[in-house]
């Protein structure tokens, strides 16, 4: 614990009452402020997970906060991987406009910085989204970030897509391709199709863009898979999933979406074709196919949110032909600590 005027930083131990409401709301006002369609994880999806950490074997999720009095001034996110990169941590913090340049942003990194050092980890990433037409250095997040000698690695487009997807558009891109098919589920995926989909996560984890940040791919098995789906089912997401074979049964691509507990924001997780299968207008099938379902399922989800590298051609002339449009500039940034 530590202490800064009249502000107490300290970690939530319990998540079913009004401090971890408070919290929630402080963490909620600071990320969304002057942003279009901000996608922060509801309420009750993002307090289940963290109630539930100590069950989760993919990430380590801690919730912090800057206290004055009963007044949460600030909140925070301190994570890591437990398969994969044992050097990283996450920070996530979140200042409410009205608390903002009185050292309560600055309070909090220096506890989750060391929590992050004392648990082993030696390099930092944080994200700061941009509102398009604003830069890194200008913005509040960005100014934060590059004073304390973060450097961005990885710059991507955060696309928002506005629902409902007109119908013509879900008919143009659905139709079937010549020695293809499309298979979709709500929900946890039978077992029977996880192996294929780890393959494909594991390969779309290796694939995709990384620019200069000291990240390695994780590896996925059908049981980590399967593990992951039935987590994020529990604490609260709506699973949607389409997967592309030949038609002799090898996997192709796929593509997920996941329906926050609010049923209004959607992130679109993955979507990943094979090079061997590219050039058959596949990631646009599984994207209608997956979209089509979403309307099915879910009528009152109002926005799809995905983050593309803007050196993805191919992603984003997909994405282009949804609808979707740049709201912001992701910066993936890192810093070293200890």
């Amino acid at each position: 614990m530590a202490t800064l005027l009249r502000m107490e930083i300290r970690k939530l131990t319990a998540f079913d009452g009004a401090e971890a409401q408070t919290w929630y709301d402080a963490r909620h006002a600071g990320a969304t402020a002057d942003r279009h369609a901000a996608l922060v994880t509801g309420r009750a999806t993002e307090l289940r997970s963290l109630a539930a950490n100590d069950t989760n074997p993919n990430r380590h999720r801690e919730a912090w906060g800057a206290w004055n009095g009963d007044t949460c001034v600030g909140g925070m996110l301190v994570e890591w991987a437990l398969q994969e990169n044992p050097h990283r941590a996450e920070i996530d913090i979140a200042v409410p406009v009205p608390h903002r340049r009185q050292g309560v942003g600055a309070a909090l990194w220096e506890a989750g910085a060391q929590r992050a050092a004392s648990a082993g980890r030696t390099t930092v990433n944080v994200e700061v989204h941009v509102p398009r037409g604003r830069l890194l250095g200008e913005w509040p997040g960005g100014r934060f970030a590059l004073a304390r000698g973060f450097v961005s690695g990885l710059a991507e487009d955060r696309l928002v897509l506005d629902l409902p997807v007109p119908e013509q558009t879900l008919d143009r891109y659905e139709r079937p391709a010549p020695g293809y098919g499309a298979h979709s589920w709500h929900g946890p995926m039978p077992a029977t199709w996880l192996p294929a989909l780890a393959e494909l996560v594991s390969e779309m984890s290796a694939d995709v863009p990384t620019g200069d940040l000291d990240v390695a791919a994780a590896r996925w098995d059908a049981e980590r898979v399967g593990t992951n789906q039935e987590r994020l089912t529990t604490i609260g997401y709506a699973l949607i999933t389409t997967v592309i074979t030949t038609g002799g049964g090898e996997p192709a691509g796929y593509t997920q979406l996941l329906v926050d507990g609010d049923g209004v924001h959607v992130h679109q997780d993955d979507t990943y074709i094979r090079r061997a299968h590219r050039g058959h207008r596949l990631g646009g099938l599984a994207k209608a196919r997956n979209l089509r379902e979403l309307a099915a399922r879910h009528p009152h989800a109002r926005h799809v949110h995905t983050w593309t590298a803007e050196s993805n051609d191919a992603m984003q002339a997909i994405n282009d032909r949804f609808g979707f449009r740049p709201v912001e500039t992701s910066h993936s940034m890192e810093s070293s600590i200890g």
